[in-house]
């Protein structure tokens, strides 16, 4: 999503739609990445026709070092944007969730963006 792009452009970190993927020259993910996929739906409707379109950005932040920074930085570079958050965690206790399998931790946000929309009324 372009908005999602933009939004996290200057933040100093990759961000990819989807998942990362190893490259030949780079097998291993960077120190610190976001993944991110989408889900839209109608948000209202005006003369029985959608007037305004919701896309749920499911971002997530995957980081070898404390996220908290990061995090910041991620949630003021979206917010500064346009997204409202939905909702955000870390699934952690007191601290950023670490998985085991990935020896990283991680950061999961939940934003929306509105925007209305024009298809023909």
């Amino acid at each position: 999503m372009r908005q999602v792009q933009q939004a996290l452009k200057d933040i100093g970190i990759p961000v990819y739609a989807g998942v990362w993927r190893a490259t030949s020259p780079n097998q291993n993910p960077p120190v610190q990445y976001c993944v991110y996929s989408t889900t839209t739906t109608e948000a209202s409707h005006q003369d029985d026709h959608v007037s305004s379109i919701r896309t749920y950005v499911y971002l997530n932040l995957w980081s070898d070092i404390d996220p908290t920074d990061m995090a910041d930085t991620i949630r003021a570079a979206m917010y500064a944007y346009g997204f409202f958050m939905v909702e955000e965690s870390d699934k952690g206790y007191n601290q950023p969730a670490y998985d085991t399998a990935t020896r990283q931790y991680t950061v999961q946000w939940t934003w929306c963006w509105r925007e209305d929309v024009d298809y023909g009324n």
